[in-house]
């Protein structure tokens, strides 16, 4: 068996399920426009601890380090305390123009935003390629791909960090919902695992290791919008009738804390990090 295409099909197949591949690029854009508007209530601290482990091997004050998918700048915010410049890139204007409010706020001189598609980015035609110290990818849709992943390469010229999960992350009160209102569980999507960009890296001929960190998210929504939440999960799957739609009103009633519905995803984040052949 060809274990390196094994594990490249394997991923793609996966993919096939994921919703936001299922998405137009504006469609996909549009959600992560909208969804910047709670990010940072959801990203855990613990995602920090990551970065200090990168300054043991990785990275330094001299380092120039690009930021894949960066999001709301989780990551970007706290290397450009000790790398000399962090490129953040992403597609998202809600995203980028929260983390360009950071970087205002915070009078930050050496984070550079870019506005841009991984995946449909000419890496040589941006004088991109080979251009950086240490790249990251982190839970980025962008780069759930063997393509994607492996395009990291030619940007960097020494170190690549991918952090993805571990697969086995679960939301006790989602599943909860799932059993009472469609009498079984959904299936996650494990396009996150990062036992396939792990797999292909090694059979490509990199030498990755990787560690695993605790990191939990909070959903924090009003009645309304908890409401608006099962209904979202439930419509391709099931017809939302009147009854349905009680059902979730009443799950949703009798599971609020307080004036917040909470639904808390438990998870591990698994780390991989490699130098460039």
């Amino acid at each position: 068996m060809d274990d390196l295409n094994y594990w490249k099909d394997k991923w793609i197949e996966v993919g096939r399920e994921y919703i936001l591949n299922k998405k137009t690029t504006k469609e996909t854009i549009a959600v992560w426009d909208e969804s910047s508007k709670t990010y940072d209530e959801t990203v855990s601290n613990s995602r920090i601890n990551i970065i200090y482990k990168l300054k043991e091997d990785y990275i330094n004050e001299d380092s120039i380090v690009l930021d894949l998918g960066c999001g709301t700048g989780a990551y970007s915010m706290e290397l450009s305390k000790i790398c000399k410049e962090v490129h953040a890139m992403d597609y998202s204007d809600g995203m980028l123009n929260i983390l360009k409010a950071k970087i205002s706020e915070n009078n930050i001189k050496n984070i550079k935003v870019i506005k841009n598609d991984w995946n449909n980015l000419d890496l040589k035609a941006e004088g991109m390629d080979k251009k950086y110290d240490f790249v990251i990818s982190s839970l980025n849709p962008g780069c759930y791909n063997p393509s994607s992943l492996m395009k990291i390469n030619e940007a960097s010229k020494g170190g690549c960090c991918y952090i993805g999960t571990d697969g086995k992350g679960q939301n006790k009160l989602l599943n909860k919902a799932d059993d009472e209102i469609l009498g079984e569980r959904i299936k996650g999507c494990d396009i996150s695992n990062i036992i396939y960009p792990f797999n292909i890296l090694y059979f490509s001929g990199y030498n990755p290791s990787v560690f695993y960190i605790p990191c939990n998210w909070e959903g924090r929504n009003t009645y309304e919008k908890g409401v608006s939440k099962l209904i979202n999960r439930y419509k391709d799957l099931i017809e939302i009738n009147y009854n349905v739609e009680e059902k979730i009103k009443h799950f949703v009633k009798s599971h609020m804390e307080g004036d917040l519905f909470i639904d808390k995803s438990e998870n591990n984040l698994g780390i991989i990090l490699w130098r460039t052949i």
